[in-house]
Order: C-alpha cells, then sequence, then structure tokens
C-alpha cells in the first residue's frame, strides 16, 4: 500500500483537493475497510447513489482497474485509475 504522506498529491499527479475526495470515496465505497474493493462493495456504494450501472459495467470498471488481476481493487490501483480518470485518460 502507498505511503499516505504529504507527497501523495504529487505521486499521482493530484491537486490536494482532489486527493482528498478520491481518498475520502475509497474509504467509503471499501465498506469493510480491508484495504480493498470487492464488485459486492462497488454494487453497494453504485445502488446507494443511485447509479445505474449493471452488475456486467460493475464488473468492466472494476477489471480496467484491478491491474494486477487479483479480483479486487487496492487502494494504489484505485488511485492510480481515478488519476487518469481526473487527467482526462480515461473517460465514463
Amino acid at each position: 500500500m502507498v505511503s499516505r504522506g504529504g507527497n501523495e498529491s504529487n505521486l499521482y499527479g493530484l491537486r490536494p483537493d482532489q486527493l482528498f475526495e478520491l481518498q475520502t470515496a475509497f474509504h467509503q465505497i471499501d465498506s469493510n475497510h480491508n484495504g480493498y474493493i470487492t464488485g459486492d462493495e462497488m454494487r453497494e456504494c453504485f445502488q446507494r447513489f443511485h447509479i445505474g450501472y449493471t452488475d456486467a459495467e460493475i464488473q468492466r470498471v472494476l477489471s480496467q482497474m484491478d491491474f494486477n488481476r487479483d479480483g479486487r481493487v487496492s487502494y494504489d490501483e484505485y488511485m492510480t485509475f481515478m488519476a487518469r480518470v481526473y487527467r482526462g485518460e480515461i473517460t465514463y
């Protein structure tokens, strides 16, 4: 897991406010607080915020975030992916 020190925003190329927003979102999605996001946790989050993704769409998003293909998304995988979204390299 990546250290959450002061230089983390530079590591991901994000402003401090963007970093805070993404950290907060990760911890909200990771409902069991084990440091990983699963498909079930993502589905629960989307339902909570009334985001109408199908199970197939959720799996597609998770598979794009899951760089090491272990079936779950770590904090670093999430931050790396979302930083690319913020920089406009990935669109949804």
